[in-house]
């Protein structure tokens, strides 16, 4: 049963269709309960048109064989959230003196009919994803809906990737076995604790095997230098009907994320971890973080002023993603002549140069400012980097903003990792323990994990612990 694969753009399309009359029918219900026919009005136009544009910009309707329905609802919150934002950043825009005069700061988010409708849409296109999903799931367990998988290569990417197909039966894909040359036919490999999967062949068998049985999808999970073997299948396989999908050994790269990405009629391999929802929370939240502390920045500029009329800002060469270098804009925290300080410090102080050496830090710095001495226990210093932000080469959550010769010296093998994303305003190290965590090689492995598991969850979790450390006056100097 291949009903739902044979009509999948027209399912596509009925899709939006759905949402959109869901937004419709409880405007409709909103207006006929709670009145304001005026408001409802613009939010059925202009709702759905955002709904339209946003949902799809965040793939939204991505097929659902490769997205669990847990993260599927996590990508409906933050879309919906999104296309409130833009919507309500749009009326402000829009309005005249004296609307916004009303409506600042929180514009629509204080209409209670707005939050209901809000509150509805949002269940309501929630409801039907997780009613579509559980039918989904009930058929493909009968057997419905399934997709027939063979793995070419029973290394241990190959077993990984089986014992993941076998776990998430929601995706509907089942492996019937695999093709090998170093295992003979008909070997069993025990990949669950369930009947173990048998081997039908050598590689050159596969191809065959795949048009006479029928086989749905292939995927090959063989190293890069059985290119010959892998172009075979490719061609043999890619134009018969039969999805082929290679795995690639990124286990020799030191690095087991990547996306695919299209230039022209090449499709590559796109190392670069930094995703596409991030640009956009960036920016929205830069432009929050911006407009509602703006009287903070003025007042801590008048201060660094007042205590030794120097420069306001400080610029710190670091490295963003690709390894390329970017100034990191700050308060300046520290005395106009930092630098020299630091330099007769380090030479008159062995304890303090091995410190430094460790950590490019000084818990005791003599160099800072009484101003910066608070600005950098409220974390007030890094304001301008939101600057940094809405210019591309930040983000809000990410790995340290670390010089070039940290990179060098204590990354290694970890830097291809590092320079896949940006670097962030805050981050695991940030939300925990802050600058009191003097072993680098943890600071490098709380970077590494950061950047393989980001997710949108994980980014809003790191920004609320690290308000609650800036509270509490944790490690921070």
């Amino acid at each position: 049963m291949n009903i739902l694969r044979r009509y999948a753009s027209l399912i596509n399309v009925i899709h939006r269709i759905v949402d959109v009359a869901i937004l419709l029918i409880i405007t409709w219900l909103v207006k006929k309960f709670y009145g304001q026919p005026e408001l409802m009005r613009v939010l059925a136009i202009y709702g759905s048109l955002l709904l339209a544009i946003i949902f799809s910009l965040f793939n939204v309707y991505k097929s659902w064989r490769s997205i669990s329905l847990l993260n599927q609802i996590k990508l409906l919150v933050f879309a919906w959230i999104s296309v409130l934002l833009i919507f309500n950043i749009l009326v402000l825009l829009l309005s005249t003196k004296e609307q916004l005069a009303v409506l600042w700061p929180f514009c629509l988010f204080r209409n209670k009919e707005f939050l209901l409708w809000s509150l509805f849409v949002f269940l309501g296109i929630t409801a039907v994803r997780i009613a579509a999903r559980l039918s989904l799931a009930f058929f493909r367990k009968r057997g419905y809906n399934q997709r027939n998988a063979v793995i070419v290569g029973a290394g241990e990417g190959g077993r990984k990737l089986a014992q993941f197909l076998h776990i998430k039966t929601w995706m509907g894909i089942k492996v019937l076995g695999f093709f090998d040359d170093r295992l003979s036919k008909g070997e069993e490999i025990k990949v669950s604790s369930d009947a173990p999967e048998t081997v039908f062949g050598s590689v050159d068998e596969c191809s065959e095997f795949c048009m006479s049985k029928g086989i749905d999808m292939v995927f090959i999970a063989l190293p890069m230098r059985a290119e010959n073997k892998i172009n075979k299948i490719v061609w043999d396989l890619g134009t018969k009907g039969v999805d082929v999908f290679l795995v690639p050994d990124l286990f020799t790269l030191g690095i087991q994320k990547s996306k695919i990405r299209q230039i022209g009629e090449l499709y590559l391999l796109d190392f670069n971890l930094f995703p596409a929802w991030k640009r956009l929370f960036d920016i929205l939240f830069s432009l929050a973080v911006i407009v509602f502390t703006f009287p903070v920045w003025l007042t801590i500029v008048v201060f660094i002023k007042m205590e030794d009329n120097g420069p306001i800002f400080y610029k710190h060469r670091r490295v963003m993603d690709s390894g390329k270098g970017f100034s990191c804009l700050k308060f300046r925290t520290m005395h106009v002549d930092a630098d020299q300080r630091l330099h007769d410090l380090l030479e008159k102080d062995p304890a303090l140069r091995e410190e430094w050496e460790r950590t490019y830090k000084l818990k005791d710095d003599p160099r800072i400012t009484r101003v910066g001495s608070f600005l950098r226990k409220t974390s007030l210093d890094e304001l301008p980097q939101f600057i940094n932000v809405l210019s591309g080469r930040m983000s809000v959550v990410g790995a340290r903003p670390v010089v070039p010769e940290e990179l060098e010296k204590y990354y290694k093998d970890t830097t291809l990792i590092y320079c896949s994303t940006k670097p962030g305003i805050t981050g695991p190290w940030q939300a925990g323990k802050r600058s009191d965590i003097e072993d680098y090689k943890e600071r490098v492995e709380l970077d590494r994990r950061y950047i393989l598991n980001c997710s949108l969850w994980l980014d809003i979790q790191i920004i609320f612990k690290t308000i609650w450390s800036i509270l509490r006056g944790n490690g921070a100097y």
